[in-house]
């Protein structure tokens, strides 16, 4: 079994899930199933496009890249300190030093470029989620 096949399996298997939140946001009464709906609809997005990624041609001595390990740990840890300063700092204070941190040293890019985004992902992310949703996020210093 290959690569793209495993991919491909596991890219179903997902979307099955994201459709059976999607069903099960539609059956939920009034705006409850509103975020199930969107998340479902986005993974199963994401899902066809891992599926239809994996069927491109491809010729068979060609292997696949290989993982940069060292990218992958700062990522990791960068996931690992979002979820570490959520609890205790609040989310935003963590989503845009998480976003400020990963578009600078895994998207290499400036400063600058780098902190315009982060700001203004961390406003779409708080205006969606506070005001749209009024999903309550941990506050952590901000509630103090």
């Amino acid at each position: 079994m290959t690569l793209d096949t495993i991919d491909r399996c596991v890219a179903v298997l997902v979307g099955a899930l994201c459709a059976a939140a999607v069903v099960t946001g539609l059956a939920m009464r009034g705006d409850a199933g509103v975020f199930p709906v969107i998340a479902g609809t986005l993974g199963l997005l994401a899902c066809a496009g891992i599926v239809l990624w994996t069927l491109r041609g491809r010729t068979p001595d060609e292997s696949p890249p290989a993982l940069p390990w060292s990218r992958f740990l700062v990522w990791c840890l960068c996931v690992l300190g979002l979820l570490g300063l959520m609890v205790t700092a609040g989310t935003f204070v963590a989503l845009p030093l998480f976003l400020l941190a990963s578009l600078r040293w895994l998207g290499h890019l400036r400063w600058p470029v780098a902190l315009v985004i982060a700001l203004a992902f961390s406003a779409v992310i708080y205006v969606v989620f506070v005001y749209l949703l009024s999903v309550p996020l941990p506050a952590g210093w901000l509630a103090d």
